[in-house]
C-alpha cells in the first residue's frame, strides 16, 4: 500500500481531519481486501484438501472391498477343506499319505489379503496446515476414521503375522516329517479358519465404517444444498411483499 505525502501543510483542523480520515479509510480498505483474499485462499486450500481426503477414503474403502470379498472365499475354501479332514478322521479313513496331501493343500490355500490403506491426502492435508480450513465436523469425522484405519490395519497385521507363522511352521514341518498326526491336523487347520474369522470380522467393521463416511460425505453437499434452497424460497416472498408496498 502506498500513501501520498502532503504537498502543504493542512490549514486547519478540518482540513487534517480529512486528509486523515482518507489515510484512515485507504488502510482499512486494503486490509479488508487482503482478509478477503486470504479467506478465499483458504476455503479453496480446505475444498481441495477435503476433496482429496474423500477420494482416498473411497479408494480405500474399495480396497477393503476386494479384501473383505477375497477373504471370505478363502474362509469358505478352508472351513471344506477343514469339514472334509474332520469327516476323514473320525471316520478312521485318514492315513499319512491323505494327511499330507490335505496339509499340501492348505499351504496353495495360505493366503490372506489385507487391504493397502492409503493415508497420503490426510498426512499432506496436515503437513501443509490445509486440515485448518476444513469444517470443523469433517475435520473431526476424518480424524476418527483415519484413526480407526490405523488401528484396524494394525490389529489385522499383528493377528496375521503371530497366527500365520505358527500355523505355517507347524503344517510345514508335518509336511517334512512325513507321518502327521489327526488331531494335530484337525487342530491346524482349525486355528487357521479362527485366523480367518478374525480377520474377515475386522474387514467388515472397517468397511462398514468407510461405507458410513462416504454415505456422510455424499449427504453434506446436498443437506448444504438443500438449506440454500430453503433459503432463498423464504426470502422470496419478503422480497415480493416489499416490492408490494
Amino acid at each position: 500500500m502506498h500513501v501520498e505525502p502532503l504537498e502543504k501543510l493542512p490549514r486547519s483542523v478540518r482540513e487534517f481531519l480529512s486528509h486523515y480520515s482518507m489515510i484512515v479509510l485507504s488502510i482499512l480498505t486494503a486490509l479488508a481486501l487482503e482478509q478477503a483474499a486470504m479467506s478465499i485462499d483458504h476455503r479453496r486450500e480446505g475444498a481441495r484438501a477435503r476433496d482429496e481426503i474423500e477420494q482416498e477414503i473411497g479408494s480405500n474403502r474399495k480396497a477393503v472391498d476386494g479384501a473383505l470379498a477375497s477373504t471370505r472365499v478363502n474362509a469358505q475354501e478352508w472351513k471344506a477343506l477343514l469339514v472334509h479332514t474332520i469327516a476323514d478322521v473320525r471316520a478312521g479313513q485318514s492315513t499319512n499319505e491323505s494327511l499330507v496331501a490335505t496339509l499340501r493343500d492348505a499351504t496353495q490355500k495360505f493366503r490372506d489379503a489385507l487391504p493397502p490403506l492409503k493415508t497420503t491426502a490426510w498426512d499432506a492435508a496436515i503437513s501443509d496446515h490445509s486440515v485448518n480450513y476444513i469444517a470443523h465436523e469433517d475435520l473431526v469425522r476424518y480424524s476418527e476414521l483415519y484413526a480407526s484405519q490405523r488401528m484396524f490395519s494394525q490389529a489385522m497385521w499383528d493377528g496375521i503375522r503371530d497366527s500365520a507363522a505358527r500355523d505355517l511352521a507347524q503344517i510345514s514341518l508335518a509336511i517334512e516329517l512325513g507321518n502327521p498326526d489327526g488331531r494335530a491336523t484337525v487342530a491346524t487347520l482349525n486355528s487357521r479358519m479362527g485366523t480367518i474369522g478374525i480377520l474377515e470380522s475386522q474387514l467388515a467393521q472397517l468397511d462398514q465404517m468407510l461405507h458410513e463416511a462416504s454415505a456422510t460425505a455424499e449427504q453434506a453437499p446436498a443437506s448444504a444444498s438443500a438449506s440454500a434452497s430453503a433459503a432463498a424460497g423464504a426470502s422470496a416472498p419478503a422480497h415480493a411483499s416489499a416490492a408490494s408496498h
